[in-house]
């Protein structure tokens, strides 16, 4: 079976490949979070700071290796690093099953946020060197479906590993950690990806010649205008800018749902995980789904991705203490951000005049991903000190209000490259 990429057509098995580097990226950290308090009685000794290193750490480290990965990706080894990555991903989930001290899983934890970090970009990279069009797009909504559902159904797997006495069965949610063995089987596919896809590193000869700075296009392949536009270091500035920025707003606001609903007294823990699990099905659910959605909305997707979560905060703010409606809001939430994401997955490879560079732009959204979702507690915290409160409701009141003023800046913005909607996008 062979899947149309918009350029030919590709083999299934090698298109799976590529899907399967989306099952583990969002994992860390997650074998930790349900085991944090048992962690404390198990290790006696430990201070919270070295509990909360386990879960902090992986995302912190990601960070750094997604940029390295990024630059690497203009080499001609991206499979090779793509191995890299996938091996010391396994080999820190591994390990983790048999260490027994808090400071060897601390520096397992480095080790998984590294490995995950090289992995990261190339889950969309090759994504975009693979296909184009609609083609593409619709790729990276179903990469996006992908890494939301494993991430639901991994939770629900540690669960189900840890049941029973914790202190004894503690190391089997180290096993979520073993997914990326599909990668690992699946990765000598990804070198029949076509060389003219990947290989976009520049030969010995071309890289001997004295470049002129290329002409930029007056409009850009999916027909917005690059008028004003600088180019420096083969990226359009100002689109990367915003686009950076309205990404980091929108993971960010989207975040505050699954941080604070668990801090309403009147909603049980379970509760809350149907909410957080709710989130993620939707966004799940609206990826598999994503070129219809865009052929309803046309050229108001956005508008209506930016509506979705702002009506989301306005049922938690002004319908409280129903959970019914929260879980409604949670869906809402959650599809508004399923719609969004891949599309600024794909606009992240035409902030770029040169193909080679698309893993790279990509690497950096993925950064403002993870420094957005570093950033709520800091940010909320802040806004609590500056308005002297301690409600529940602030970070849904702040945020809400928040995503109605980029709610309006979406429609004022919708005919503009970071909130336009292209018809070759559908």
């Amino acid at each position: 079976m062979n899947i149309k990429t918009g350029k030919g057509t590709i083999s299934m098995m090698v298109v799976l490949a590529i899907w399967s580097l989306s099952l583990a990226v969002d994992l860390p950290g997650l074998a930790v979070t349900p085991i944090e308090g048992s962690l404390r009685s198990i290790f006696t000794d430990a201070t919270d700071f070295k509990i909360q290193l386990l879960t902090v750490l992986p995302n912190l480290i990601i960070i750094p290796f997604v940029l390295l990965s990024g630059k690497l990706s203009e080499s001609r080894h991206k499979v090779a690093v793509i191995a890299l990555g996938t091996i010391m991903y396994l080999a820190a989930g591994a390990l983790s099953l048999f260490s027994n001290t808090l400071t060897g899983l601390i520096w397992l934890s480095c080790l998984l946020g590294a490995g995950c970090g090289l992995i990261l970009p190339f889950s969309t990279g090759l994504i975009a060197d693979v296909f184009t069009g609609k083609y593409r797009m619709k790729q990276m909504g179903i990469i996006s479906a992908i890494g939301n559902i494993a991430l639901v159904l991994a939770t629900f797997a540690v669960g189900y590993l840890i049941a029973g006495d914790l202190s004894h069965t503690w190391h089997r949610a180290f096993f979520v950690y073993l997914i990326p063995v599909i990668s690992l089987i699946l990765i000598p596919f990804l070198n029949k990806i076509p060389k003219s896809d990947y290989d976009t590193a520049p030969d010995e000869a071309s890289a001997s010649k004295t470049h002129a700075p290329a002409a930029i296009p007056a409009v850009d392949a999916a027909g917005f205008s690059t008028k004003g536009q600088t180019v420096k270091g083969g990226f359009y500035v100002g689109r990367t800018i915003w686009l950076l920025l309205a990404y980091f707003f929108f993971v960010f606001a989207t975040c505050i749902p699954c941080y604070y609903l668990p801090n309403f007294k009147w909603i049980s823990s379970e509760s809350a995980s149907t909410m957080t699990s709710t989130f993620y099905f939707a966004m799940f659910v609206v990826g598999l789904a994503l070129t219809p959605v865009m052929k309803m909305f046309r050229k108001g997707t956005f508008i209506a991705a930016a509506s979705m979560i702002t009506g989301s905060f306005a049922l938690f703010i002004f319908i409280p203490h129903s959970e019914v409606i929260y879980i409604v809001a949670a869906a809402l939430c959650g599809l508004g951000n399923g719609i969004a994401q891949p599309i600024f997955y794909n606009k992240a490879t035409e902030v770029v005049v040169s193909d080679r560079k698309s893993t790279l732009s990509l690497a950096y959204l993925q950064v403002a991903n993870y420094v957005a979702i570093s950033m709520v507690p800091v940010i909320i915290g802040a806004g609590e000190k500056i308005f002297h409160t301690t409600s529940t409701m602030f970070p849904f009141i702040f945020v809400g209000i928040a995503s109605a003023i980029v709610l309006v800046c979406v429609i004022l913005r919708s005919g503009h490259f970071v909130f336009g909607m292209s018809k070759t996008y559908y």
